[in-house]
């Protein structure tokens, strides 16, 4: 799914479109890095619910991430926040140790450890993996494969060892909302309060806008965020101007961070609503997965450019300044890593 380098045609359209509206250094808060030899599985080779959802490379490794990083953002300085499978399939301690190695190699790389009750992981051992590995904080495990939720609630997400150790050391904590109504669901929306309420001191960060990618679902979710000042919610895979609009209008600018889900969103292509649903719309060279169609005749970037491009009309819609645009692509993200906020 990696992304090749960029045509004469492609560089012109960077050139024009994208680059204007990005500030010199690209701050990519949600992306991934691992290996398929620190799986227990292969989701899509399972024949369990939801395993085919999202079938993307078996090998992703850190080269891989800021090569793709590079060549989407050719005259950028790229660094991410990168952690790795938050799925069943994922070895704790082999993951835990491959995502600290890509970060002491890489210094544009921030990892993220796995964390979740289910991963019977204590309180001591979360503590181990901060201090050796160099973590800025929690990516939220899930303990399903794709769309497969069920009725987790996100009380059940984080335990009391993840709950105190976010706390107590103000670490960011990446959460990727469950059930099929994301964060519209009424549960949901008290679930993200109880969690901001439980862990004042930590940086809440709803991957994917809360799963928002729709603009009716980001209008029915957004108002839970009113006053829930330790959380943010990134940007990955939302294309939507729309979406990003109405968040813009009630959550403002310095709650907003780029995002874009590598290796996924190296695929050329976009993605696009189709009634109630989203579908990613992609050239040919893709395996099958869950609403992704294939197709040929028309131009595509990378979606990473797609979600540059949510960003600059709902910003041009909404009127920011370019300062707070440029937070969004950097200055609000690092202040969470940084402790400034």
């Amino acid at each position: 799914m990696t992304t090749s380098s960029l045509s004469s045609v492609d560089r012109s359209y960077y050139d024009q479109e994208i680059a204007p509206f990005l500030p010199p250094v690209v701050l990519d808060f949600h992306a991934h890095t691992w290996s398929a030899e620190n799986w227990k599985e292969k989701p899509w080779e399972t024949g369990k619910n939801g395993g085919g959802y999202m079938v993307t490379d078996e090998f992703y490794p850190p080269r891989q991430l800021l090569e793709d990083g590079n060549t989407c953002f050719p005259d950028r300085r790229y660094e991410a926040v990168c952690f790795g499978n938050p799925t069943p399939a994922v070895d704790w301690e082999k993951d835990t140790e491959y995502v600290a190695a890509a970060a002491r190699d890489h210094e544009q790389l921030w990892p993220l450890v796995l964390a979740g009750p289910d991963l019977h992981v204590s309180r001591e051992r979360y503590e181990q993996a901060l201090d050796e590995g160099g973590f800025q904080g929690f990516k939220v495990f899930l303990n399903w494969y794709g769309n497969d939720y069920g009725n987790v609630r996100v009380e059940d997400m984080l335990g009391p060892a993840e709950l105190t150790v976010a706390n107590e050391r103000r670490l960011v904590v990446l959460l990727h909302v469950p059930r099929s109504g994301r964060l519209a669901d009424p549960e949901i929306q008290a679930g993200v309060r109880w969690l901001a309420e439980a862990c004042p001191r930590a940086k809440i960060v709803l991957a994917h806008c809360g799963r928002c990618y729709l603009p009716a679902e980001m209008k029915a979710a957004i108002g839970c965020l009113r006053g829930l000042e330790n959380v943010w919610m990134d940007t990955s895979m939302v294309m939507d101007p729309v979406v990003l609009q109405i968040a813009l209008n009630e959550i403002g600018p310095g709650h907003l961070l780029f995002g874009t889900d590598f290796p996924v969103a190296a695929m050329r292509g976009r993605r696009v609503r189709v009634m109630d649903h989203w579908v990613d719309v992609v050239l040919p060279g893709y395996p099958p997965s869950a609403y992704r169609v294939s197709g040929e005749g028309y131009r595509a970037g990378c979606m990473a450019w797609e979600i540059v491009l949510a960003i600059r009309w709902a910003a041009e819609l909404t009127g920011i300044a370019d300062d707070e645009r440029d937070g969004i692509f950097y200055g609000n993200g690092k202040k969470l890593l940084t402790d400034e906020t």
